[in-house]
């Protein structure tokens, strides 16, 4: 009598703490789809305000990763980093959305958007409100031109370029796609010492290479492979195997290889977080730190990247950022060699 009156006590609890847990990710998910008809709102309607909101929604809807670090920041770094988050982000979007188009179509739109940008730099923000806002940021923070402009000739690159041979000739990419937007994004950040820009760069080699990792068989069916060709000859593995997506112990071993290696830069851009400006560190920290607890996570499940894209969830997250309200001193541990999540 009493075991079965425990039994229900246990299932009554278990079933109210289901149905609260539903109603916040459901809250949540409303949050996160909140004020969406700006997208669909003309742009000749827009006021500056506008462009900033619309800036906001895309980066909250297209980068759900970063931007959980973005609402961290003091209101004019945020919507100065949602400017240019949107605006590379739009930049990506033009190859990776419009991919059965001509290199010719694309190579066109892409050239219309270094117009676009050249514009922002002398004061005219056109008609879109992502350029727009970007044109009221650039007023306000010293973004660098040339990292945009590298950004979009990665875009360029992936246009023609789908192998990469060695680790070098990748790192060569990541620095176009990836320590651009660290660039732009100390810029608002702000930092107390120039190593900064080093230390930013082992992050954003990290942050691209937890893409790469996450994104294997996304790539692998669009005929891509961002894994470096080099390394999947040290562990046998061809890149047959790989395009028909055939997970072995082959594969397990050269994954665990690249997600060590990914682990080791984020080690590396450690120092960041004690030299970026007070109120962007913690911005700063979770930017990293969300990407690292994917990286840990792949590891944990079996490197399921062949099946699915692996996300966190909703109360991932939120573990993440109350843990970042304790320390945020570290992306990786020095000591830590495996997942921590």
């Amino acid at each position: 009598m009493t075991s079965n009156l425990t039994n229900e006590l246990i299932t009554g609890i278990v079933s109210i703490y289901r149905k609260i847990k539903d109603k916040i990710s459901k809250t949540y998910n409303a949050w996160l789809n909140r004020n969406s008809s700006i997208l669909n709102k003309p742009f000749d309607k827009m006021n500056l305000s506008d462009c900033y909101q619309y800036c906001e929604v895309m980066t909250r809807t297209k980068g759900t990763n970063f931007y959980l670090g973005f609402t961290m920041l003091p209101k004019n770094k945020r919507r100065a980093v949602f400017a240019s988050y949107a605006f590379c982000r739009f930049v990506d979007d033009i190859v990776d959305e419009a991919e059965g188009e001509g290199r010719k179509k694309l190579d066109s739109l892409l050239s219309k958007w270094e117009i676009y940008l050249e514009d922002v730099y002398q004061g005219k923000g056109g008609k879109h409100p992502i350029t727009r806002a970007l044109a009221d940021s650039v007023k306000r923070y010293p973004l660098p031109k040339h990292s945009f402009k590298r950004l979009i000739d990665g875009a360029r690159l992936d246009i023609i370029k789908s192998r990469y041979e060695t680790f070098e000739e990748l790192l060569g990419y990541c620095d176009l796609v990836a320590t651009t937007i660290s660039e732009i994004s100390l810029a608002i950040f702000g930092y107390r010492n120039t190593k900064a820009v080093l230390y930013g760069r082992y992050l954003a080699i990290a942050l691209q290479l937890t893409n790469i990792i996450r994104d294997v068989g996304e790539d692998a069916r669009r005929g891509r492979i961002y894994l470096p060709i080099e390394d999947l000859k040290r562990f046998g593995y061809s890149e047959s195997e790989l395009l028909r997506c055939e997970f072995n112990d082959k594969f397990i071993n050269l994954m665990s290889f690249q997600i060590h290696r990914t682990r080791e830069h984020y080690k590396k851009a450690n120092p960041l977080l004690k030299i970026v400006e007070k109120d962007s560190k913690t911005g700063a920290y979770l930017m990293g730190a969300v990407y690292v607890h994917i990286l840990n996570k792949i590891e944990k499940l079996g490197v399921p990247v062949f099946e699915k894209q692996v996300a966190l969830s909703f109360w991932e997250k939120q573990t993440l950022l109350f843990g970042s309200l304790i320390s945020s001193s570290a992306y990786v541990k020095e000591n830590e060699k495996g997942p921590v999540v």
